[in-house]
């Protein structure tokens, strides 16, 4: 009888030590533990009242003296394993409400994920494979024809027209599936296609961060497809530090030479692609710094030609430099009165030729018409406003004719229309 009454004044110890603990100290795991305590000691205490009823030692009244305290204990035993429980819950509500909402603030900011189309390229079918296979052939929710369907829509090209071949059918899908990846796995392709991107890298020619950092990317780029497609490159490190090699301009090769402390021994990819990062930083840095150190306010315009635009100024300067073309025999060493066609020419050919070239009679030039012509010097013969070249004298002695036709002023020009021409040409021969 004392081992029962012992136990069981233990489960009214064990609540009042419970309830004396403040909430905030327990955890769920605690609480557990606490749980699993006291269904111990109730155990024992359940079995030592057994022992103590099925025992021949006590009488009628003793027995019915003991019950009253097998059932207090026994409502002390319930009433604590209920708010132990109750408390249990709550931690695990709040627990999974935290992880509820820190997932929906984490979500609620993701951009959509999608796969590109795939237009039936080699060297992006491995990421169109992985990506369609995440989005949509592991997606549970779509049924087989759908799948289909988005693979229509993102497929073009070649790879669309192998994809339209099968019904738009939940049977369907399986066999276009099946048919791209037939067409497009093509191991040897693909590699075949990485080492030509490899053994055709465009040579640096100027010390810049951004190309060095650019060869750099595409190396790795390739040892990482190769490496995906299986291929054992453990001893490629000859090949990919030689080949870089002989892309780097000098500099950058002989900062590399000098970086390598046994120049027997083959270089690893690893070294020198540590190397290529330091130097590309380098570069940066030292492009940025000399860019603000070299940065000068720029000068105000000159206020003569504020208003002209560079594009006015540039055909000004192009056609004050434009080259003289005869119109003659359209060359472009001499100017038409220099040209000996010409001088061979009649008077009157010589003045039907600027007619119909629409040129100036008295500086024999194209560009403008005779109204508009600036020159200062007129016909040597009769100092009228026309070219010596193209002066007509009906009445004139043989040897004007000869020496104004072979010791012509180049510097004599006219600006007189061929009508006015014409007119003081009869004025000259009566005159004279």
């Amino acid at each position: 009888m004392d081992k029962f009454i012992r136990l069981a004044d233990a489960v009214t110890e064990f609540e009042a030590d419970y309830n004396d603990t403040a909430q905030t100290d327990h955890t769920k795991y605690t609480l557990a533990i606490q749980q699993e305590e006291l269904k111990t000691l109730w155990k024992k205490a359940k079995v030592a009242y057994e022992d103590l009823v099925n025992s021949d030692t006590l009488d009628a009244k003793a027995i019915s003296a003991v019950k009253p305290k097998y059932k207090s204990s026994y409502s002390v035993y319930l009433r604590c394993m209920s708010n132990m429980a109750d408390l249990h819950a709550k931690f695990v509500k709040s627990e999974k409400d935290t992880e509820g909402t820190s997932l929906q603030e984490h979500n609620i900011h993701l951009p959509p994920c999608d796969t590109e189309v795939f237009k039936g390229d080699y060297l992006s079918w491995p990421t169109f494979r992985d990506m369609f296979t995440a989005i949509y052939i592991l997606n549970k929710r779509l049924t087989p024809v759908e799948k289909l369907f988005h693979l229509n829509q993102k497929t073009l090209g070649e790879a669309k027209d192998i994809v339209r071949k099968c019904p738009l059918t939940n049977e369907g899908f399986a066999t276009a599936w099946k048919n791209l990846t037939d067409r497009y796995e093509n191991k040897r392709i693909l590699v075949n296609s990485q080492l030509q991107i490899l053994f055709n890298l465009k040579a640096i020619e100027n010390e810049c961060g951004v190309s060095i950092k650019k060869l750099q990317r595409d190396i790795n780029n390739c040892i990482s497809s190769l490496k995906s497609h299986k291929i054992d490159i453990s001893n490629w490190d000859a090949i990919f530090t030689y080949l870089c090699s002989t892309k780097l301009p000098e500099s950058t090769l002989a900062l590399w030479e000098q970086t390598i402390e046994n120049k027997t021994e083959i270089s690893k990819w690893e070294d020198m692609d540590k190397f290529l990062s330091n130097r590309f930083q380098t570069l940066e840095t030292v492009s940025g710094i000399t860019g603000i150190k070299h940065t000068k306010t720029p000068k105000p315009p000159n206020s003569k030609h504020a208003t002209e635009t560079p594009q006015k100024r540039l055909g000004a300067f192009q056609a004050s430099v434009a080259k003289v073309t005869c119109q003659m025999c359209k060359s472009n060493e001499h100017r038409l009165k220099d040209c000996q066609k010409f001088r061979k020419l009649s008077i009157s050919d010589r003045i039907a030729l600027v007619k119909n070239n629409n040129s100036c009679v008295n500086c024999l030039s194209s560009r403008h018409t005779v109204s508009r012509c600036t020159s200062s010097y007129n016909c040597s013969t009769c100092h009228q406003r026309h070219n010596t070249l193209l002066h007509m004298q009906a009445a004139a002695p043989n040897s004007t004719v000869q020496k104004s036709q072979s010791d012509p002023m180049d510097s004599v020009a006219s600006t007189s229309a061929q009508a006015q021409l014409r007119l003081d040409s009869a004025r000259a021969n009566k005159s004279s």
